[in-house]
């Protein structure tokens, strides 16, 4: 008997809604076998040569449309009814006469969340979980860490997928190609009728902000208790590389011998699906295409097997531009810091050694960030040297590096601030000037800060990070009121007035130097911190 794929089965949920998937399943002489599933709300006619794939490999492939979207009944209401519906699907797989009883959780993005619904309710069932940049819910990939909205993203997301019931696939794209001023639309609650596109949820999900919740969210401690083998994949450009990495510390260490693998590529959201090396300006080179059919088939057979290493972390070094393997990521980075006295930075043990600058009054580094003109985002990986020029900026170089710096992990930035308003934002970003001039994020992070105290401490997180910065480049620090459209403006009101009002004053921030209120640059560095001897404005 050839096989075929099972298209179109209708699977009941819990509560009788009709779902519906499509089993690609190999031949019946090769009963039982093992279903890789993944449940889907961008339309799982998307996955049909996947399919093809997986049942070539020996293993049935079951991808479903979630409730709502494409062929499944019901409402699409994002992050709810999945944990119950996932549920609902593996039940129904191992009733069928070619399951052998196991399954493997597998998805990205959203898939990613709704595979880890599937591993929690199910997880006698789920043998193994494949996560690739998992979005685990509207509070926490619609928000930054701080609680604001990641205005572009969500914007072009519920444009195209939100509130209906099949995609307009490339709307987003070409809508702000065309308008590209419609992202400035004031109130930003008001967006929806600005896009002309019927969007009744966006006013209620941007007010509702990032503490809102549904009851249906994935705890750690759910996490924490999984048993089976997990692959966690992510980019060091996606938007959802923080989501890969708090799994990849969370899920199994509640459990002892937990087996757990982590790969991290210098890829956007298309994570190892990426065809290219390059990432806007930046090439990295051959390596970073990966055979990534090739290596998920293997590692799922293997996880099967009970023949993987127990820990294993591969991570892309960018500037060096190749994989590193260890047991764990980061590795143990010895934290170095560069701190200011007036306007200069000098390495912290230098400053504690006595060799920093003279006392002096505090100096105060001054922006005045406008909401009419904020500090723009830029595409990943592209020079940002056209950026150099704007005055709503404080800059603070490096001399060039007199030998290669290996940052590897989450560093931070700490200051004293100044303001004139009810709240501000601060982006920290730290960036490589290179011998050319030309000018590379090599991460970044924000905070927001609403007590207007004249001691008040920003304390910027910054996103982790594996790169060397060759001899010969500089380093930088940037500080800026804004990241536009990326994150919506301040507009110099707190919480959720920040997206009713329909417009802001200017604001003046500054970063306050002196050696009372050092600023603080703190990155884990992987060798000799031996590179320069500060920073200096």
């Amino acid at each position: 008997m050839n096989a075929v794929p099972w298209a179109n089965q209708r699977v009941p949920s819990g509560d009788g809604t009709a779902l519906f998937a499509d089993c690609h399943v190999p031949s019946e002489s090769e009963w039982p076998v093992t279903a890789v599933v993944t449940r889907t709300p961008y339309g799982r006619s998307k996955h049909l040569a996947e399919g093809r794939g997986w049942r070539r490999h020996g293993y049935a492939f079951v991808v479903a449309d979630v409730r709502g979207r494409y062929d499944s009944d019901g409402v699409w209401e994002p992050y709810r009814n999945e944990r119950s519906d996932g549920a609902a699907l593996v039940d129904w797989i191992l009733a069928q006469p070619w399951s052998d009883g196991r399954i493997v959780a597998y998805g990205g993005s959203y898939s990613g969340y709704t595979a880890w619904a599937m591993a929690v309710e199910r997880p006698r069932a789920v043998s193994a979980v494949v996560s690739l940049g998992p979005s685990m819910s509207l509070a926490r990939t619609k928000f930054s860490p701080s609680g604001v909205l990641r205005l572009a993203e969500h914007a072009a997301w519920w444009a195209e997928r939100g509130d209906a019931r099949t995609s307009r696939d490339g709307f987003a794209a070409l809508f702000f190609a065309e308008q590209p001023e419609a992202l400035h639309c004031l109130p930003v609650v008001d967006l929806d009728a600005r896009l002309g596109t019927e969007m009744p949820s966006w006013r209620n999900i941007v007010l509702a902000g990032p503490e809102a919740v549904n009851g249906e969210e994935i705890q750690d401690h759910e996490l924490e208790a999984l048993t089976m083998p997990t692959l966690h994949v992510g980019g060091w450009h996606d938007l959802l590389l923080p989501e890969t990495l708090d799994h990849w510390r969370t899920v199994g260490e509640g459990v002892p011998g937990s087996t757990k693998h982590l790969l991290i590529g210098p890829w956007l959201h298309d994570l190892p699906f990426s065809t290219s090396p390059r990432v806007g300006d930046r090439d990295y080179g051959p390596d970073a295409i990966r055979p990534w059919g090739k290596e998920l088939v293997e590692w799922i057979d293997a996880a099967l097997a009970g023949r993987l290493a127990r820990r294993a972390a591969e991570v892309f070094v960018m500037g060096e531009n190749r994989w590193s393997i260890a047991e764990s990521w980061p590795r143990s980075a010895r934290i170095h810091s560069w701190t200011a006295s007036g306007a200069t930075l000098v390495d912290r043990g230098k400053y504690d050694a006595g060799a920093a600058p003279d006392a002096r009054s505090a100096e105060e580094h001054t922006v005045r960030y406008s909401p009419s003109d904020p500090f723009p985002s830029y595409p990943e990986g592209c020079d940002r040297s056209a950026l150099g020029t704007r005055p709503d900026v404080v800059r603070f170089t490096t001399q060039a590096l007199t030998a290669p710096l290996r940052i590897d992990g989450a560093g931070r930035v700490r200051f004293r601030t100044g303001f004139d308003s009810d709240v501000i934002d601060w982006v920290a970003r730290i960036t490589e000037i290179t011998a050319a001039g030309e000018i590379f994020e090599l991460t970044a992070g924000e905070t927001t800060i609403s007590t207007p105290d004249p001691a008040a401490v920003a304390i910027v997180p910054l996103l982790p990070v594996a790169v060397t910065v060759p001899a010969g480049s500089r380093l930088a620090l940037e500080l800026t009121g804004s990241d536009f459209p990326r994150l919506a403006r301040n507009l110099g009101r707190p919480g959720r007035e920040r997206y009713l009002a329909a417009s802001g004053d200017p604001i003046i921030q500054s970063v306050v130097v002196s050696s009372e209120y050092p600023l603080l640059l703190e990155l884990p560095i992987i060798g000799t911190t031996e590179h320069t001897e500060g920073l200096s404005t």
